[in-house]
């Protein structure tokens, strides 16, 4: 994976949320996305939250608006079927503490940008909502597209989409080239390491 890729996706993904200013919320999907922005950076603002409490916080926003499980099947991919239930178990459980753990923490790296939704289209059997990041330092928009399940009242993200590189396929490919070498052990080792590290 280039550096570029892990920089957009790796800081860009949950921290273009943290939008000042809304765009136009025209259709359902694209209030979720709007009214998730002003959720987060409500937390962001509240200075007398410990580090703690601001990352718990983010935790129940992540978990409340992202369908790990489905991410998670999607990023292992055909290792899935030949994996055993107690590695899919227990990859679930690290998968989802790493992601929280990764996003609500990089959260906290909000600079002022803003995020511009653009409005929302289907797509197959999901929902696309277009939006643009708008730094205040001025320079090129930098696009992103939200794919999401569900309908009003119960969508959930399942990729962001940062100048066409997909969250969910940039961890796929990493992934697989963990298993493919190691095994899903391997993998799993990765993980766990990774989380004690915190």
């Amino acid at each position: 994976m280039t550096n570029r890729r892990h920089f957009l996706i790796g800081t860009g993904a949950l921290g273009i949320l943290l939008s000042g200013r809304p765009g136009f919320a025209a259709d359902a999907a694209t209030a979720f996305i709007d009214d998730l922005g002003g959720r987060a950076i409500a937390v962001l603002a509240d200075k007398a939250l410990a580090e703690a409490e601001r990352e718990a916080k983010f935790r129940e926003i992540f978990l409340a608006a992202f369908d790990v499980p489905a991410i998670g099947q999607f990023v292992l991919g055909r290792y899935r079927r030949s994996a055993t239930p107690a590695q899919i178990e227990e990859f679930n459980r690290l998968y989802t503490e790493d992601v929280v753990r990764t996003y609500s923490r990089r959260l906290s790296q909000y600079a002022g940008e803003q995020l511009r939704t653009l409005g929302s289209q289907p797509q197959d059997d999901e929902t696309v909502v277009r939006s643009q990041i708008v730094s205040p330092k001025g320079g090129q928009p930098v696009s992103v597209d939200w794919r999401l399940t569900g309908a009003a009242g119960g969508f959930k993200i399942v990729d962001v989409v940062i100048e066409n590189l997909s969250m969910r396929s940039a961890q796929r490919e990493d992934y697989g080239s963990v298993i493919s070498g190691g095994g899903m052990d391997a993998l799993l080792a990765g993980l766990r390491k990774k989380n004690q590290a915190g």
